[in-house]
């Protein structure tokens, strides 16, 4: 198993009243398989995957991850993350960029350069030498899914990862990821709002709200119930009008 979380409780206090509380009682990831969590802005999805990360602390629960418990630096040492937000160096050239992250792997100059250019014919990447603050936001978003996919690792953590990119370019990307799995079994764990991706790429679908796991499906059984992933969100979503009930 990559992953499995079990009663995992974090309360963010806020100010008056208000808070937020995530309580995720059970979420697991099989080897080689494509999970989404999906859910409204603000229903703890970046949230989750940050305390898998041990990037934020949970108040009470386990996670086991890569078969170790996910707060041991060992856990993490095959997983690769692409938050939602981030920032790299403005005045880096995208390969400037990419050989200083890469530092943080165990990779020699020749093992990085042969990857970049691997990931660079696979995502229609012609834009190496140009600095970071000239890039489009669709050039960026690529370059931040090249830093994602630099190191050969195991289980890949997305949250949104194609925001900003177009049909061609999420196509080149998907079919890299694809390759992957069939190469190295790798795991993913995506979140996204683009309903239509998640048609064409996962396995198993997370619905999250209020800090909950709602429900859960195979895509198989989401297409035989209801035909399509976006049905199934609205279905679950989609505020209905007392008047017309």
């Amino acid at each position: 198993m990559i992953l499995q979380a079990e009663n995992i409780s974090k309360t963010f206090k806020k100010s008056g009243s208000n808070s937020f509380h995530l309580n995720i009682d059970h979420l697991e990831i099989k080897e080689g398989s494509f999970t989404a969590i999906l859910g409204p802005n603000g229903s703890g999805k970046s949230t989750f995957l940050k305390i898998i990360l041990d990037l934020l602390f949970a108040d009470s629960g386990n996670i086991s991850l890569m078969g170790n418990n996910h707060e041991d630096k060992q856990a993490r040492a095959k997983v690769s993350y692409l938050p939602e937000n981030y920032s790299f160096p403005e005045y880096f050239t995208v390969k400037q960029m990419l050989h200083a992250f890469a530092d943080l792997k165990e990779s020699t100059p020749g093992q990085i350069d042969r990857k970049i250019n691997e990931l660079a014919n696979a995502f229609n990447v012609n834009y190496l030498n140009k600095r970071i603050k000239n890039l489009s936001k669709g050039m960026r978003q690529t370059s931040a899914l090249m830093h994602t996919f630099l190191a050969d690792d195991q289980f890949y953590i997305l949250d949104e990862p194609f925001n900003g990119l177009d049909a061609v370019q999420k196509k080149a990307i998907m079919d890299y990821i694809f390759r992957l799995q069939q190469e190295r079994n790798i795991s993913i764990l995506i979140t996204t709002h683009i309903l239509s991706d998640i048609d064409k790429t996962c396995d198993t679908l997370y619905l999250i709200n209020d800090g909950r796991i709602i429900n859960s499906a195979s895509k198989k059984e989401i297409q035989k119930q209801f035909g399509s992933v976006e049905d199934y969100y609205l279905n679950h979503f989609e505020t209905k009008d007392p008047a017309i009930s």
